[in-house]
């Protein structure tokens, strides 16, 4: 396990950039109370969206891939549905995370690049460009591509320091330092 915690406490990544709950019998809880949440709210299509997209990294650090990846699928479905362009990017973005965990890179590469160029030309997207850019080099890495990871990284923490003092730089940190052992 890692000894770097991720800008979420009570995470931490592990030596392939994967998020590690802390406690995972607490995660357990909090899955088992949102699944219940999702089936209580089938008739509220926006309320279902906010939970389908809380609900998707949660089952992905716990374990469950194929609900990780169902749930990301079904919030993309009802944010195309709202036509909410933000819950779509955000939710293609952790179904590009979910394609990674898959081994899937032939999926998760293209749609990485693609959210990347999106963040980057949609100001509404702009705040999530450092999540795009981290999981784009996660991703990469686990491809070996270091170099590659290494731009995603270097470009990460950047938009990071930009943040100020107070900046949350550990997670990006450590993987810069995977990288630079890996090379």
């Amino acid at each position: 396990m890692a000894d770097s915690t991720d800008d979420r406490s009570g995470w931490t990544l592990d030596e392939r950039l994967r998020d590690v709950p802390s406690d995972r019998a607490a995660l357990e809880r909090r899955v088992e109370a949102l699944l219940v949440e999702i089936a209580n709210a089938r008739s509220q299509p926006a309320q279902l969206l906010g939970m389908l997209q809380a609900a998707a990294p949660l089952l992905l650090a716990a374990g469950r891939v194929d609900a990780a990846h169902r749930t990301a699928s079904a919030a993309i479905a009802i944010g195309e549905l709202l036509e909410n362009e933000l819950a779509i990017f955000l939710n293609q973005l952790a179904l590009a995370k979910i394609l990674r965990w898959e081994g899937r890179y032939e999926l998760a590469t293209p749609l990485f690049d693609r959210l990347v160029a999106q963040a980057r030309s949609v100001p509404a997207f702009a705040p999530h460009l450092y999540d795009a850019l981290f999981e784009a080099g996660a991703s990469l890495f686990e491809q070996r591509r270091y170099r590659e990871a290494g731009r995603c990284f270097r470009e990460a923490q950047q938009l990071r320091r930009l943040e100020g003092a107070d900046a949350d730089l550990a997670a990006v940190t450590f993987a810069l330092r995977l990288v630079a052992n890996a090379a």
